[in-house]
Parts: structure tokens; C-alpha cells; sequence
């Protein structure tokens, strides 16, 4: 058993959501996208995107969504950071895109990478999305913080 299958079904189907939108965000350009989280609340999806400052490389946009992602406000129940880069598996090396998600008060996340290959500026996917990691959680609400 995974954490993707003791998750909500509203949480597994905000990771998944944004992993299709990673992918056709993928599909825009040769140079990849800005890392973006969609956050889940009673109020709603949101979107934020990361860009850590000018001049700025991947890493670095990273850490910053990371560090927006360490305290949700009140009533977030699921986030999902998604990046592109490039994953290795089976000794193959190929583009791909990422979806680190926390559903709220879970002990494991889950760490997922789609591969794809581009020919003519058209993406084609590469297999299932994979699970890499059920990493700890870098997600805390406010209620956790303040002991509520």
C-alpha cells in the first residue's frame, strides 16, 4: 500500500491535476516552466508560482516554493509543488516532470515523475507516472503551529 492510496480522493486528484498541468505547461516551451504549487481549501484551488529572483536556476525557485509550503493557512487540505527536469530510470536518462504532494496531517508525502519526450515541439509520454518517494511532509497548517 502507497500513500497516494491512504490519501483523500480530493487530495490524490489535486496531485494528479497538477501533474496533467505540469505536463501541458512542459508542452509551452524548450526551457521548461516556473515551479508552481495548487493548494486545496474550503475557499477553493489556488495556483502560486515560484520565481526566486532574477537570474535565478531551478534550485533556487525550488527552495523557494518549499519555503512557502512549510505553513498553509487554516483549511488547506492538500499541496502539490511540480517542477520539470529530467529523471533516470532504469539507466535511461529522459525528460520529466515533477509533482511533490502532502495532504495535511498525513507522515508521508508522495514524490511522482511523469517522463516525456518532445520530437517537433510535440510531447509524447513516456509510460505511467512513477512514484520516487513517499517523502516527510514539509507542510504545516497554522492549526498545527499554534497548537489548535
Amino acid at each position: 500500500m502507497t500513500v497516494l492510496d491512504e490519501m483523500s480522493a480530493a487530495s490524490a486528484d489535486l496531485i494528479f491535476t497538477a501533474l496533467d498541468y505540469a505536463v501541458e505547461n512542459a508542452g509551452l516551451s524548450d526551457e521548461g516552466f516556473t515551479p508552481f504549487a495548487f493548494a486545496d481549501s474550503p475557499n477553493g484551488r489556488s495556483l502560486t508560482r515560484f520565481l526566486a529572483g532574477e537570474g535565478t536556476n531551478l534550485q533556487e525557485c525550488l527552495a523557494a516554493g518549499r519555503t512557502a509550503l512549510r505553513v498553509v493557512e487554516h483549511g488547506v487540505t492538500c499541496v502539490a509543488l511540480a517542477w520539470d527536469g529530467y529523471y533516470t530510470h532504469e539507466g535511461r536518462r529522459s525528460e520529466a516532470v515533477f509533482v511533490e504532494g502532502y495532504q495535511i496531517g498525513h507522515d508521508r508525502g508522495v514524490l511522482l515523475a511523469q517522463r516525456y519526450t518532445r520530437q517537433g515541439g510535440v510531447l509524447s509520454m513516456e509510460g505511467n507516472p512513477v512514484l520516487i518517494d513517499e517523502p516527510v511532509p514539509l507542510v504545516q497548517s497554522r492549526r498545527q503551529i499554534d497548537g489548535a
